[in-house]
């Protein structure tokens, strides 16, 4: 059984991806890490293979139903570029359809584990940043900023989970803040944060003044202690379109490879919320 099948076994409506029309630009997203651009078929490809360790991950605790419809993400082969944009789709839906206190109960054992190792390495205080940046060569960076707001304080958690497979959980108990569960970098287990952007004054990463479009704030404990801290800034190209400089600061304590790994997380999170900003201004 497909996973196109998942979609109808849960009651959801057919997927339907919009194309442009012939009057309508074409959306072209460029991620640069470490200064290298990085093009959309590179960043789909590491989209894809997580896509297949999610669903592995999933499957080994999903019931026999759902887990049947993931079979297409779990045949063993290569991933394929061909069905990224169905797969993220209907990954998502399994998720929302597994509920929160599911997801909570299934990861509790992860969080258990990462929770106290996070605590731990930010001990010391000292942070490194994990950076990439994202350009657009449509929209606007205040644009972006206030459709990304917007599912926020909408509580929009399909819009959040959908952007990245390693998402679990991602929710907003009140306007401007979230509760995140994710596979974070290259880490093996799931670690739970939770940000409020108006709290944000010491985020230990550097305002860039050409940059003037901005959101930030620490990452926290449910008990509040300080884990990580993001800031994200935003300019309008000359050109059109706009460019998003992503930072997330992690303990400084925590080995090289999981920072080099988070960048590739964050051009996936992002160019997939950008493509969700720009289908909203052309619907």
């Amino acid at each position: 059984m497909t996973v196109t099948a998942l979609a109808a076994g849960a009651g959801l409506a057919p997927l339907t991806l919009s194309r442009a029309s012939a009057a309508t630009p074409a959306l072209t997203l460029t991620a640069y890490i470490n200064g290298q651009a990085i093009n959309r078929t590179q960043v789909l490809q590491w989209e894809a293979r997580r896509l297949k360790v999610a669903a592995e991950r999933l499957n080994r605790s999903l019931p026999v139903a759902l887990a049947a419809e993931l079979g297409s993400l779990l045949d063993g082969s290569t991933p394929s570029l061909e069905n990224v944009a169905r797969d993220r789709e209907l990954l998502a839906d399994v998720k929302l359809r597994l509920g929160q206190t599911e997801i909570r109960d299934r990861l509790a054992a992860d969080l258990a584990t990462t929770t106290p190792i996070s605590v731990l390495a930010a001990v010391i205080d000292e942070w490194s940043v994990s950076a990439a940046q994202v350009s657009s060569s449509l929209g606007t960076a205040q644009g972006f900023l206030n459709w990304f707001n917007a599912r926020i304080d909408a509580n929009d958690e399909r819009a959040m989970l959908v952007a990245n497979p390693d998402h679990y959980l991602i929710t907003s108990p009140r306007s401007g803040a979230q509760e995140v569960i994710e596979v974070t970098g290259g880490a093996m287990l799931a670690a739970q944060f939770f940000i409020d952007y108006a709290d944000n004054a010491g985020v230990p990463i550097q305002s860039d003044p050409l940059f003037p479009v901005q959101t930030s704030g620490w990452a926290r404990t449910s008990d509040g202690i300080k884990i990580g801290a993001v800031r994200h800034q935003f300019r309008d190209n000359p050109q059109g379109g706009f460019t998003a400089k992503l930072n997330v600061a992690f303990p400084a304590t925590l080995p090289p490879w999981m920072f080099a790994e988070h960048q590739w997380h964050l051009a996936c999170e992002f160019s997939n919320w950008v493509s969700g900003y720009i289908a909203s201004t052309q619907a």
